[in-house]
């Protein structure tokens, strides 16, 4: 796990270049808790952190499901959506109508219910974390073009 320090300024914040460990969460959806192994992934992972009432989350929404699409056999991936209990229904309502058929791992809006909301310190909604087979990050962005560009890049 990723140290964090006290103060949000004092914050060690993972970006390029960072390693992390294995992650795991609950999914949305299915109830199921899901362990996430880089080493399993094809040749990526691809972490989308998203809220159902952002309107720049929700915009990416088709993009994201085309993009998932056409990069299906070099990545798995995983949404991560940010939510208050009261908004748990819109964001399943959300990921049910744009088609996000990934594990979509909760992350509880309420002092210490978001742990890798926490642990990566997201404050912008969406955030692309692109990460390699050994959990290094390659990408950290608000776009998912930078993400494209990057796994043109390595083809």
């Amino acid at each position: 796990m990723l140290p964090l320090l006290s103060s949000a300024q004092d914050r060690y914040v993972p970006t390029v270049g960072s390693k992390l460990l294995s992650l795991s969460g609950q999914d949305m959806v299915t109830g199921k808790v899901v362990d996430i192994e880089f080493a399993n992934s094809p040749a990526y992972t691809l972490f989308h952190f998203w809220k159902s009432n952002s309107d720049s989350s929700i915009k990416t929404f088709i993009q994201l499901q085309q993009f998932v699409a056409k990069n299906k056999s070099k990545l798995v991936t995983y949404g991560f959506p940010y939510e208050y209990k009261k908004d748990i229904p819109q964001a399943k309502e959300l990921s049910n109508r744009y088609k996000l058929n990934w594990p979509q791992l909760l992350q509880y809006r309420q002092p210490n219910g978001a742990a890798v909301v926490d642990v990566l310190v997201i404050t912008e909604f969406p955030t692309f974390i692109l990460i390699d087979r050994e959990g290094v990050i390659l990408v950290r962005s608000n776009a998912l073009e930078d993400v494209q560009a990057l796994l043109d890049k390595l083809k």
